[in-house]
């Protein structure tokens, strides 16, 4: 799917995600600096040249705070769930199309995880999801659920209250045979075994819902229009 561009600078990002989700600014700042080592994030300068984010930007840095245990497992957590697929026998029947969310509709059928988390910040931002959320007749506040695992690669995108009370979630599972990250693949080093990457009894989850996703969204959309002005 394309890339949606958006005008914020990674330290507005970063920012804002602190504020929303609670993680320590230096912590997020770990984490953003293994993206960008790891290639997974839009790199620029200082000042006016400073790197233009974007919503997948936004999704990464979101996806490596969900579903990475420590700020070294970041570009792992990004790759392992850049790799996964919707799982049609946990997911709900109604479609994004439904509910006339037509920008999320236009996901391909094996899109990503991280690629419907870009989706859905970009429709909060500027698309479908955000008119919905500014239509006066349809008085509606969303309620969204982005649920992710740290070691086990499972994770939900989930909207809920929509118009005539439907819900869409959609459960995203490892595609089969993925074989390597794309980091094992610069280094020839295999990925370990479901088994082995989530050894031992005690297993972590992670959970953010609206309030990051419209704070991000508000970020973003606020540049959008400062740009267009």
């Amino acid at each position: 799917m394309g890339t949606f561009a958006l005008m914020a600078t990674p330290a507005q990002l970063l920012n804002a995600i602190a504020s929303a989700t609670g993680v320590p600014l230096p912590t997020l700042v770990d984490i953003d600096r293994k993206l960008v080592k790891g290639e997974l994030r839009t790199k620029g300068g200082r000042g006016l040249s400073a790197a233009h984010m974007t919503a997948l930007d936004a999704a990464r840095l979101l996806t490596a705070i969900l579903a990475s245990p420590q700020a070294n497992k970041s570009v792992e957590a990004v790759e392992r769930y850049g790799q996964t697929h919707p799982d049609k026998t946990r997911s709900s029947d109604t479609s994004f199309g439904a509910v006339k969310l037509d920008d999320l509709a236009g996901l391909r059928a094996r899109h990503s995880f991280v690629d419907a988390l870009e989706a859905l910040i970009a429709s909060a931002s500027s698309g479908s999801l955000a008119k919905l959320i500014n239509n006066p007749k349809e008085n509606w506040a969303p309620h969204i659920e982005v649920f992710a695992f740290t070691r086990a690669t499972r994770g939900r995108i989930r909207i809920a209250g929509l118009p005539k009370g439907l819900t869409v979630s959609l459960e995203y599972v490892s595609a089969p045979g993925d074989g390597k990250s794309l980091s094992a693949k610069k280094t020839g080093r295999k990925r370990g075994t479901l088994a082995e990457e989530t050894a031992g009894d005690l297993e972590q989850s992670r959970r953010v819902t609206e309030q990051t996703i419209l704070a991000i969204a508000k970020l973003l959309a606020g540049e959008s229009q400062h740009d267009r002005a």
